[in-house]
């Protein structure tokens, strides 16, 4: 028997020994995360699509800097009122604020079209807080033992739905309208609620109560500068929202200029993210295992950098739109899969109040934080090189996926004995 085949057969027994509580938990959790990622597939695009018609691809940098405010008052409203509410009651709020913006979307974006800049710079802070949520409530009820084999499948759950989501504005957007494309978030929310209401139960986590020693919402903040190890995954998340606001800025853009209409673009971006969640897919339930299964959490980190490295070096030596699509593809899709697996990883080992208010100071205020910090510098070089922006967007990739390399080196270094053992 091949040592592939050894460890397929002891996943199966792993699987086979789960209690009935633990087998409809992991159930629930891909069925949410499904729901998550197929809602994010109709509505991102026409999110895209009609912030472009209304602002220009040019205003997407001061879309990401409206989001350094809005997400800090998010977490800090979050880490403040958690340990009161307890998290099925904040999971509840979330998901009545997204369908709230969305409806008001459907409703009133014809008359009122700037309102889509309000729901651009929501659809960055929800989506985060969603994962979030389930990946702390995740991390607390499934044993560091099964992650291995488990946290690729839930992940790839997320990406089928996103498939699955993406087919309606990419082939419907154009008879539904953009526009309309934000009502069909109620069904699906609504599914997702009653999921996660469920799972809750089923987990053992309280959902009114919240075990921490200091309720205080800088806690959040203070507990990442304790710990070298949350304080690492924080500079490994703003490394990959900086790369991945890099690309994003010359994919917008380029679409900006190659197509004009408006359903046709949501269309266009449909399908593009469609192509990325296939990728993601393959990636999350085949990929991570088996890299991570082989190389190890450490080296996995230090391979990521390295893909994205050539995918970049490729779309820098070829820049037309194909090409900065496929980088666009690819970039995306290595944040949706291996990084994310390998990085909810090194969640494992720690504290549940670590879990929950540390991971959302991360996971949600440093990741548009990155994006906020890349957005200056943009808007500052917009004006005074204009088009030539985007040959030096270019040329920052390249660079920073080689700092980021080296930066994980010398980060595993000095971690390996915080890090999880592989």
């Amino acid at each position: 028997m091949s040592f592939s085949q050894a460890s397929q057969l002891q996943n199966s027994k792993a699987v086979l020994q789960l209690s009935r509580a633990e087998k409809g938990f992991i159930f629930l959790a891909m069925l949410i995360c499904f729901c998550i990622g197929a809602e994010y597939a109709i509505s991102r695009p026409a999110s895209i699509s009609l912030f472009v018609s209304t602002f220009s691809a040019a205003a997407i940098p001061w879309a990401w800097l409206a989001t350094v405010p809005l997400n800090l008052a998010a977490v800090y409203l979050y880490n403040r009122f958690l340990p009161r509410m307890g998290p099925w009651n904040m999971v509840a709020i979330f998901i009545g604020l997204i369908l709230t913006v969305h409806v008001a979307c459907g409703a009133f974006l014809s008359s009122f079209p700037k309102l889509i800049f309000l729901q651009y710079v929501w659809k960055d802070l929800y989506i985060l807080f969603m994962f979030k949520q389930l990946w702390s409530l995740i991390h607390a009820t499934i044993a560091e033992s099964r992650a291995k084999y488990l946290y690729g499948i839930i992940f790839g759950c997320g990406t089928l739905g996103s498939i699955m989501g993406s087919i309606v504005p990419g082939f419907f957007a154009v008879d539904i309208g953009s526009e309309q494309l934000f009502y069909l978030s109620i069904p699906i929310y609504l599914v997702a609620l009653f999921c996660y209401r469920w799972a809750f139960r089923l987990s053992g986590v309280e959902t009114k109560t919240y075990p921490t020693e200091d309720p205080r919402p800088r806690e959040g903040v203070q507990m990442i500068l304790r710990n070298r190890v949350l304080l690492s995954i924080l500079l490994l998340v703003v490394f990959m929202q900086i790369s991945v606001a890099l690309v994003e800025y010359q994919f917008n853009t380029h679409l900006e200029l190659s197509i004009l209409e408006k359903d046709i673009r949501t269309a266009y971006c449909a399908k593009i993210l469609g192509i990325t969640n296939f990728l993601s897919a393959a990636l999350q339930l085949i990929g991570s295992y088996f890299l991570v299964h082989f190389l190890g959490t450490r080296r996995t980190h230090q391979f990521i950098p390295l893909l994205l490295l050539s995918s970049a070096a490729l779309s820098f030596a070829i820049p037309s739109f194909v090409f900065v699509s496929f980088s666009f593809i690819f970039v995306k899709a290595i944040d949706f899969s291996l990084f994310g697996v390998v990085r909810e990883m090194l969640y494992i080992p720690l504290k549940f109040d670590e879990k929950y208010r540390a991971k959302a100071v991360i996971d949600v205020f440093a990741y548009r934080t990155a994006k906020a910090f890349i957005s200056l510098l943009l808007l500052s070089l917009q004006l005074f090189l204009g088009e030539r922006l985007l040959q030096l967007a270019s040329w920052m990739s390249v660079a920073l996926f080689a700092v980021w390399f080296l930066f994980v080196l010398f980060f595993l270094r000095l971690d390996e004995k915080s890090l999880m053992t592989d």
